[in-house]
């Protein structure tokens, strides 16, 4: 029922469930806490309602009580116990509404009860006597207490690492295009004039030399690579919290409860 919505015995909603509370003795629920409820509940103490005759479905608790009981009720001191102080004020709280009841009618609320030598017990308020006494009209009880170890985890945060900012150099290889001019060397053909088509060179098919002018020297422009060391960017160190799923394990132990009898019948 941890998570559940509670309501009253009218289908209000009352809050969520976040505590049920069991008999030390018997292990049967008989309240549970409420928060967000309509006394504007906060914190982690919870509002107490009985559970006694409660219906539980389709993830909701109807109790028998009214929300006024509850916006009312006594608060407790701690969220996960009852001291038998504030048990006994809560059933007083919800026996005086039960015998008030709304609008001066007389309601039945079931509430639980404290026997001799136990804590809480489920037992309707009205039935106490048949309850409490044994054939003989005495108090009875020949019950144990059972115990078991529970598992609480909680987190503490202790340093773990250590992070430092380190500067290491890395080479890795750049590609840029360039783009480069350069010379180039061509044949002019001038045509000849009539009156310069006079041959002093020669005649044809006699052997000239094969270069009749001067060497020309070409140029072309080539890449030229510089290296400079710029600062380009801060770097600095910065935490942050990251979640994870982590489980825990632990081995606990309880105690088992079980029947001894004797094959040697009773004299």
């Amino acid at each position: 029922m941890i998570g559940a919505i509670a309501d009253d015995r009218d289908g209000n909603a009352l809050g969520t469930i976040t505590t049920v509370f069991l008999d030390d003795v018997t292990q049967r629920p008989t309240w549970v806490g409420l928060t967000d409820g309509p006394g504007g509940t906060s914190g982690d103490v919870p509002v107490i309602a009985p559970i006694s005759d409660a219906e539980y479905a389709d993830g909701r608790l109807r109790l028998t009580v009214p929300a006024d009981a509850v916006r009312t009720a006594p608060r407790v001191s701690q969220p996960d116990r009852l001291s038998p102080e504030e048990e006994t004020t809560l059933r007083e709280h919800y026996r005086a509404v039960a015998a008030t009841g709304r609008h001066g009618t007389t309601d039945t609320i079931a509430i639980p009860v404290v026997h001799p030598g136990t804590t809480t017990d489920t037992t309707d308020a009205t039935d106490t006597t048949a309850a409490t006494r044994g054939a003989a009209g005495t108090t009875s009880d020949t019950a144990m207490t059972r115990s078991e170890e529970q598992l609480q985890v909680s987190t503490v945060r202790e340093p773990w690492t250590r992070a430092v900012l380190r500067i290491e150099e890395v080479t890795e290889e750049v590609m840029v295009p360039v783009t480069i001019t350069r010379q180039q060397a061509r044949i002019e053909y001038l045509p000849l004039a009539p009156g310069d088509r006079t041959d002093t060179t020669g005649t044809p098919g006699d052997e000239r030399s094969t270069s009749t002018s001067e060497w020309v020297t070409l140029y072309a422009e080539q890449p030229a690579v510089t290296l400079e060391r710029v600062p380009v960017e801060r770097v600095r160190l910065r935490t942050a919290w990251a979640t994870e799923e982590t489980t825990v394990t632990e081995e606990l132990r309880k105690e088992q409860i079980e029947l001894t009898t004797t094959e040697t019948p009773l004299a």
